[in-house]
């Protein structure tokens, strides 16, 4: 009998798995909702996340993973038994083999901290192995990572951006920055709370990022609902996009900053081979508008944006699981 092999993305917004034979075969918001003090879940993935801001105080929903690193770890085993289900059904998900993408610019003990969500969990695994986010993300970019003497990979998440280059197969410097697209939301939150003394949710700042943050000053507007401070009571106002644009445009130079600080370290044989390739970027953050061209004109080298950026991890750990030879090759040792 074939043995079952999972490739897992454990991204701060969602999870992502790849089976092997299959391709992607679920995605899940990265949320977990508890009561009691035993912290038993009553939620998970989409309905837990649908909760959050919502639920009263007996109900605590967690997003268990902060900054690349797994900041609840009961959280996280309990989601993914919830997944497992949700992908084995009524079998029981005994003696599989999983590759599990991780960030680079972790401690060991971080990095550990994703296997044990899969050996705390009722999975029983054969074989857990890690891998570097950034070998994943190339391979996913359907790169020819073992023969390219310069790749450089900018993953823009949820709450981090990794920065990371590549050579013959091998990482030559990777950089994990804490900040990314979460961070757009509790800028437009702040602001509005302050400006408009208005009170809105993150989700609520997320839609407003999704519809006005943009690279360009463009002129735009949307309507806000949330609530009154000095009335207390529910209302709407009107946010336009050079205010948001004031708010987010910092971030967008601090990302181009660093993509020419690592560029300014690397040696020149590589940097000519990246200044040829371009840049890549990935993550869904890199969607956001323009993003690319003003990058581009910041760093003065191409960007290409990926097609399905918030998929290519998921799918270059998904390529390793079907060769687990090449995977082999770049397992990150278990403590």
């Amino acid at each position: 009998m074939a043995k079952k092999v999972f490739g897992i993305d454990f991204g701060t917004s969602a999870v992502k798995v790849y089976k092997k034979g299959d391709g992607i075969v679920l995605l899940e918001r990265t949320a977990v909702s508890t009561v009691g003090k035993d912290k038993r879940p009553i939620a998970i993935g989409e309905k837990a996340y649908e909760m959050y801001e919502k639920a009263p105080p007996s109900i605590h929903v967690s997003l268990p993973l902060s900054r690349g690193v797994v900041s609840e770890l009961d959280d996280m085993t309990a989601l993914w038994n919830f997944m497992g289900q949700k992908i084995s059904g009524k079998k029981k998900m005994n003696h599989c083999q999983f590759y599990i993408a991780v960030p680079a610019d972790i401690t060991e003990v971080e990095k550990n901290a994703y296997s044990r969500i899969i050996t705390k969990s009722d999975s029983k695994p054969q074989k857990v192995c890690l891998i570097d986010k950034p070998i994943a993300d190339a391979y996913g970019l359907k790169l020819d990572v073992e023969r390219s003497r310069g790749i450089l990979i900018v993953n823009l998440g949820a709450d981090t951006t990794e920065i990371s280059i590549l050579s013959l197969g091998g990482i030559v410097v990777s950089r994990l920055l804490s900040y990314g697209g979460n961070d757009f939301d509790r800028a437009i939150q702040g602001y509005i709370r302050k400006e408009y003394n208005f009170i809105i949710g993150l989700k609520t700042a997320e839609n407003i990022k999704k519809q006005l943050v943009s690279t360009d000053q463009i002129q735009q507007t949307v309507s806000v609902m949330g609530r009154d401070v000095l009335r207390g009571l529910p209302g709407e106002i009107l946010i336009s996009s050079n205010e948001i644009y004031a708010l987010t445009k910092d971030i967008f130079f601090r990302i181009a900053a660093e993509i020419r600080s690592m560029l300014e370290r690397t040696p020149p044989e590589i940097s000519m081979e990246i200044l040829h390739n371009g840049i890549y970027l990935t993550g869904g953050t890199s969607l956001i508008k323009g993003l690319d061209q003003f990058l581009a004109n910041e760093v003065n080298v191409m960007v290409n944006t990926a097609k399905h950026a918030n998929k290519t991890v998921v799918s270059g750990i998904g390529y390793l699981a079907e060769h687990p030879k090449l995977a082999l090759k770049y397992a990150v040792p278990l403590e």
